[in-house]
């Protein structure tokens, strides 16, 4: 067997493989005799058809399945034997007749990743944005967590509904003049301003007593789940059947042990500390982002397209997924606007497995129990359960891939340039 490697593109190539004639001419007639027991011929007993006649009858059917089966017995060694590690499944092409006199050959083609020489990090230099924690941001804070334990009362005296308010509807859309039941509700439960229904009817609520209706045309926007309404306009007749206001309870050391806290004073400071460390993880969220972007932007690498192709694929489900859709109801331009952020998704991939290697970056079970250590202070749960949760593959698999990418980001930043800047001066330079 004669393997000749070539590299079609930077993220693709050919392995032709070439077989003597030898080894082809008695995979045919292993598979002839195999045929000749079992083919039946009319004029003939079974097992005595002549060759000559198998072959005009079934010689193309003889010849596909051959191939087929020297691919599969070839194919594999070849790619092992030279050290390729194909990231889809080979295509194979078979030009060749197997009647050829000297040898027979097959030509696969398949993706790998792009070989990568060296890693440009001397230049990479990002921002990274503070986000300090005011006492108006903890006061914010405390105002939504009074929200959190309002009571509902009904108005007395009645009053016209307010934003803030809790009201009751009943709505009845009509398209085109003909009123839809399928798109219409009864008894809803709303908050009015709290823009959680289309912005016509939102403002419609304020100012509407129980009993009152009032009628509004209302737009869909285009990417609307229901493709009969998604950017069509529609009459939308709306009721109040019920009205409640909001009670908040006063804030002191009572409402702060009903929440779970000594007093008024902890429940601020435990506040400023949630505060505090959400505005620092999106601090490091971000600029592990721009030091990911600027890393791809420096080692421009080619793309496998396979991978492309699967990064859009989920790419597609999460944002149908989202819109409470099917990924095939998506438009196809849309296709075009995720490519991109799927080549750079799979470039950026590429290049963080690189640095990985050529750093010998690897995860040691220390590390695995760190994470497991830090997991059990996020969910509560016992060090111990959660060890036993990912003694199964599919999991440890998962958790040692976040902790590796952990490493790798860390390695990153620390050869990064960061330079630092706060949110608010950032933004009195803009005013």
């Amino acid at each position: 067997m004669q393997v000749t490697v070539s590299r079609v593109s930077p993220v693709e190539i050919s392995v032709r493989v070439a077989l003597p004639k030898e080894r082809v001419s008695s995979a045919l007639e292993a598979a002839y005799s195999e045929l000749g027991k079992q083919a039946q011929i009319r004029g003939f007993r079974k097992g005595k058809v002549p060759k000559p006649l198998l072959k005009q009858y079934f010689g193309g059917q003889v010849a596909e399945q051959v191939a087929r089966k020297l691919v599969d017995e070839t194919l594999a060694g070849a790619i092992r034997d030279h050290r390729i590690e194909p990231i889809n499944q080979p295509r194979v092409e078979v030009i060749d007749d197997l009647s050829g006199v000297h040898e027979w050959s097959y030509t696969a083609l398949m993706e790998v990743r792009p070989d990568i020489a060296n890693l440009e990090l001397s230049s990479l230099a990002i921002t990274r944005t503070v986000y300090p924690v005011t006492e108006e941001d903890v006061e914010k804070a405390l105002q939504s967590k009074r929200e959190e334990s309002a009571t509902l009362r009904t108005p007395d005296p009645a009053r016209p509904a307010a934003a803030g308010d809790t009201v009751t509807i009943d709505m009845a859309l009509s398209l085109g003049g003909v009123e839809r039941p399928e798109f219409s509700s009864k008894g809803r439960p709303v908050e009015v301003g709290a823009s959680r229904l289309l912005k016509e009817v939102d403002a419609a609520l304020v100012g509407m007593g129980v009993g009152e209706t009032k009628e509004v045309d209302v737009t869909f926007p285009a990417t609307h789940r229901q493709p009969e309404l998604a950017g069509n306009t529609a009459q939308m007749k709306v009721t109040v059947t019920a009205h409640q206001e909001k009670v908040l309870p006063e804030l002191d050391d009572e409402f702060a042990k009903d929440v779970g806290k000594e007093s008024l004073a902890q429940l601020k400071a435990d506040l400023r500390t949630d505060l505090e460390k959400s505005a620092k993880d999106r601090s490091d969220d971000e600029t592990r982002g721009a030091a990911v972007e600027a890393f791809v932007k420096a080692n421009p690498i080619p793309v496998p397209p396979s991978l492309v192709e699967q990064a859009m694929g989920a790419m597609r489900q999460d944002f149908a997924r989202s819109l409470g859709g099917r990924s095939d109801q998506l438009p196809a331009e849309l296709n075009e606007v995720l490519r991109k952020d799927a080549e750079d998704r799979m470039r950026a991939g590429l290049l963080l497995t690189e640095l990985a290697r050529v750093n010998n970056i690897v995860v040691s079970e220390e590390d695995l129990n760190a994470q497991l250590e830090d997991l059990s202070k996020e969910t509560g749960k016992a060090v111990q359960r959660l060890r036993v949760e990912y003694r199964e593959k599919a999991k440890r698999d998962q958790l040692v891939a976040q902790v590796l990418e952990g490493k790798v980001l860390d390695l990153l930043l620390a050869k990064v340039t960061v330079t630092e800047k706060t949110a608010e001066a950032d933004a009195a330079k803009s005013e």
